[in-house]
């Protein structure tokens, strides 16, 4: 067994499971209108859960990037390492905290897409063209993400077209066998 991939699934399932859960339970709330990170504000009634899941996220990607150092290499793991302490920051800083939590969210989708295509080029097969274009879109919905571009998805949808991709690539990774080149 892999710890590391195990971990790396385990912390993003429980994250997208949480996130929906809470998406839900807050009154009001809207994926394409609502930030993320509002599920994580201080009078959030969902700020609990959300804190905790995110921070959790981080905990485990930190774990899984050590374990996982010499399959996916130096870079990658550095990469997922920085993602995932801006996931603990988001945890830890809350939106309410202003410059914190703006730097922790922008540090873990920054480091979050480039240690998706990172890991994707030391693998074979269709991990490798989906995991760099995974990450691809993510960078291009960041770009899109912070200086605000209006879209249809609304900031809300922008935002989940950062964090959903890289998610999901840890998922099919650490689920997936792959061969590293």
């Amino acid at each position: 067994m892999n710890w590391g991939r195990l971990l790396l699934v385990i912390g993003s399932l429980q994250f997208i499971i949480s996130m929906l859960a809470a998406e839900q339970i807050y009154s009001g709330y809207s994926p394409l209108h609502n930030y993320i990170s509002d599920l994580g504000a201080l009078k959030a009634p969902t700020a609990p859960l959300f804190n905790t899941s995110v921070f959790l996220l981080g905990l485990l990607g930190l774990a899984a990037a050590a374990l996982l150092r010499r399959e996916i290499g130096r870079a990658a793991a550095a990469l997922l390492a920085l993602a995932s302490i801006g996931a603990m920051g988001v945890g830890i800083f809350p939106e309410d905290y202003g410059t914190p939590h703006g730097v922790s969210a922008l540090v873990a989708f920054l480091f979050g897409a480039l240690a998706v295509i990172s890991m994707a080029l030391k693998t074979r097969g269709l991990l490798k063209p989906l995991g760099v274009a995974l990450g691809a879109l993510s960078l291009a919905a960041l770009a899109l993400f912070i200086p605000r571009v209006q879209t249809p998805l609304g900031v809300g949808g922008v935002e989940r077209l950062i964090a959903y991709p890289v998610l999901i690539y840890f998922v099919a990774y650490g689920l997936g066998a792959p061969k590293t080149s």
